[in-house]
């Protein structure tokens, strides 16, 4: 019986990846049988993901990039087709957020998010197309956020969640433009996950922990890995006719 779930042989490149929510889905993906290029602004990290991910028994690579350049991102995907022998899937995780009132964040600060946020997923996308289309395969998955769905409060970030929505559709406008090549692109919209700056925020701000735990259905945050299912299914062939979605992983918070 076929694994609609299996990724072997399947060539993955992963923005951001060297922690966090990136390096969990990397696993995820690794422990099906992909093969994952690492990619991340501190090579260090990378190197440091690459070498755990690659005991799982698949082929890693570890890449620097900046994903705001374009040509660092025509140089990764290129790194990854030579050294994998090409790419099937391009997870879109990098990402930052700034929070701020909107009338006291500068301009420059609103653009910043918005070249990693957004442009980072233009220009890796747009360098993955051309290997995609070449092959008529490929999926695509952009990491957004509930905050491009809901505002999420009482922080004030204005700049991140107008990024994150914009992600959205982004990922809805290429599904339909690159469904003629075989390309599928979705995103994932993760709720509070439990990263590092969120173990410092419930430490230093719990009246803001408890209000948030308060407006989760589930009543607690998410473990990154969590997001290795959906990360998973868009990844795989279980995910063959489903393109242009965003699966939300919040615990129900942008149910209520």
């Amino acid at each position: 019986m076929r694994d609609l779930f299996d990724l072997h042989g399947h060539n993955v490149l992963i923005t951001g990846g060297g922690r966090g929510l990136g390096k969990a889905m990397a696993v995820g993906m690794a422990e099906r049988g992909a093969n994952i290029a690492i990619v991340d602004i501190d090579l260090d990290l990378a190197k440091q993901a690459a070498k755990e991910i690659e005991s799982l028994g698949v082929k890693t690579l570890a890449i620097r990039a900046d994903v705001t350049r374009t040509e660092d991102a025509n140089g990764a995907v290129a790194e990854v087709v030579r050294g994998l022998g090409g790419l099937d899937v391009l997870v879109n995780n990098a990402g930052i957020a700034i929070q701020g009132a909107a009338e006291e964040v500068p301009i420059s600060e609103f653009k910043r998010i918005y070249e990693i946020d957004v442009f980072g997923v233009v220009n890796f996308s747009k360098a993955a197309f051309r290997h995609m289309a070449a092959r008529k395969h490929g999926s695509i998955i952009n990491i957004s956020s509930i905050a491009g769905m809901i505002v999420v409060t009482p922080q004030k970030q204005a700049s991140y969640n107008s990024a994150k929505a914009a992600v959205i559709l982004l990922t809805k406008s290429l599904a339909v433009e690159w469904a003629p090549y075989g390309i599928r692109v979705n995103a994932i919209a993760p709720g509070y996950m439990m990263t590092p700056p969120l173990e410092k925020m419930k430490a230093e701000d719990p009246d803001r922990w408890k209000y948030w735990m308060g407006r989760i259905p589930m009543q607690r945050v998410g473990q990154p890995p969590e997001l290795q299912g959906a990360a998973i299914y868009l990844a795989s062939d279980a995910s063959s006719y489903v393109t242009g979605h965003t699966l939300v992983i919040d615990g129900g918070m942008t149910a209520m």
